[in-house]
Order: structure tokens, then sequence, then C-alpha cells
């Protein structure tokens, strides 16, 4: 005789977990969207805005920094999930660079203020979140030396920390609102960073705008 099957108990341990998790995403997507517009907002504001009490949300995040380094790693794993296909071996390797910059800004000008704030309370997670981004970068700007493309002598691995950082002056200035461009701009002055002669980059980025456009 086979044995009645199985009944999935309401005691389910892995309910725990999974409600666990999804309280984790509402407080980081809380945090982001209030941090956002507020960046001095307290774990209180954050609670409240997740429909939680400010105890739960400091089960999940022991301290204000712990929560605003893990939004800044949400945020990385979303920039890289908008860049798509990077090749690393392009023929063209300034086109390629200034089409991750023009792809990835959108996202990283919407986690704006949140970066701003964790260059100021917590810049080692900026940093941290953005290392995987910042190794395929450092692999396109390799290869682009070898080209000849990026003029640049410097460790490919310092230029792709020095391009990090320039982007993060475009997002203070940003939101200070002392800078009112695009990402063109951005991916413009990467290239200029690079190596790659001014008219070269202009035409570059504005040719690989126009393929974006018809994507």
């Amino acid at each position: 005789m086979n044995p009645p099957p199985v009944q999935q108990s309401a005691c389910d341990p892995g309910r725990p977990a999974r409600a666990r998790e999804r309280n984790r995403l509402a407080i980081l997507t809380a945090a982001q969207n209030v941090l956002s517009s507020n960046p001095d907002a307290s774990m209180e504001d954050i609670a409240e805005a997740a429909n939680m009490v400010r105890r739960t949300v400091y089960g999940h995040f022991p301290s204000r920094q712990d929560l605003i380094a893990s939004v800044m790693e949400l945020g990385a794993q979303e920039l890289i999930a908008h860049v798509g296909d990077i090749d690393v071996q392009a023929d063209d390797a300034p086109a390629e660079m200034a089409g991750l910059v023009l792809r990835t800004w959108g996202t990283a000008k919407r986690f704006g203020p949140v970066i701003e704030l964790a260059r100021h309370t917590a810049a080692d997670s900026v940093f941290a979140a953005m290392k995987p981004f910042t190794a395929v970068v450092a692999a396109l700007i390799r290869h682009g030396q070898k080209q000849g493309a990026f003029a640049s002598p410097l460790d490919a691995d310092l230029l792709a920390h020095l391009l990090e950082t320039c982007a993060l002056a475009f997002h203070s200035a940003q939101q200070k609102r002392s800078w009112r461009g695009d990402e063109k701009d951005v991916a413009h002055s990467q290239l200029l960073l690079l190596g790659v002669p001014a008219d070269k980059a202009r035409a570059t980025v504005d040719q690989a705008a126009a393929l974006l456009t018809q994507q």
C-alpha cells in the first residue's frame, strides 16, 4: 500500500525565510525612495515608508550605515542588469565604452542621491558594490590600450577607478545643481580620460547615442 501524499505543513520552514526576504526587499525599496527625496531621513522614516516598525528594520540592518550600504549594493545590481552584454574584445573599444556609459547613466542617475549620501557615510560600500562592474570596465580598457585606441599609459585597473571617480563627481555636481549636462557629457569626459582625442571622442559619443535611439 502506497503511503499517503505528504501534505505541506503550515509551519513550512521555508515560509519564515521567504517572508524575511520579502521584508528585507521592502525595506530596501522604501529606503531607496525615502533617501532619494530626503538624504537625512531616519530609520524611523524608512520603517514608516515600509509599513513596518523600527525594530523590524533594525532586525535586518543593525545601523543606518548598513542599510545605506545594502541600498548601494541593490543599485549596483540593477546597474549591472541594465548594462547588458559588454564586449571586452570589441573592435571599437571607444564606441563600446561610450555605449556602456550611455546605457547605464539613467539608472545611476536615479540612485544619485543615495550614491552621494553613501560617499559621505559609507564610501567603501560604493566601491565594493561596483567592484564587479569596475572589473569588466578594466578589461575593456586593457583591450583598448592594446588596440592603441586608448592612449593613456596608466594601469587599466587604475583607469577604471578613475572613471568611477569621474562618474561620482558628475553625480555630486548634479545633486548640487552645479552641472546640468547629460550622459553624453559623462561619456565624452571618460573617453578623454582614457586618452581618446577630443574630436574623435565627441564623434564616438554622438554615434553611440544615435545607435541607442535606433534600438
